[in-house]
């Protein structure tokens, strides 16, 4: 009766730990990478080409030394302000453009955003 009892629990116990090894080795092994869409890094070089079309024709440059940096979402006010000047861009190259001035001048900014 001892040995019946002692054998359910040994198996139950052996039972219990195959299904959480079955769970966290696959778990362990998956890619745990970040889908590429899913990243918030602009593209610099993407965004450069952006800017060096839609805006150089107007603006020489975006250093001014004199001026602090702006937030992202002032920057992106920014590009929505020229938009009422005739800029044409779509809201992704927005957001490029918006993140190639955030980054450049990223650390004179007034706060972080």
């Amino acid at each position: 009766m001892f040995l019946d009892r002692f054998k359910k629990r040994a198996f139950l116990l052996l039972f219990c730990i195959v299904f959480l090894f079955a769970g966290i080795i696959p778990a362990l092994a998956a890619d745990k990478t970040v889908p590429s869409h899913s990243k918030k890094k602009t593209d610099h070089k993407l965004a450069f080409a952006v800017y060096k079309q839609k805006c150089l024709m107007c603006h020489d440059s975006v250093a001014d030394p004199e001026r602090p940096g702006r937030t992202k979402d002032e920057w992106l006010l920014v590009l929505k302000t020229m938009h009422g000047y005739g800029l044409d861009l779509t809201p992704e190259q927005t957001e490029q453009i918006g993140g190639l001035l955030y980054d450049l001048r990223k650390g004179m900014e007034k706060q972080p955003g």
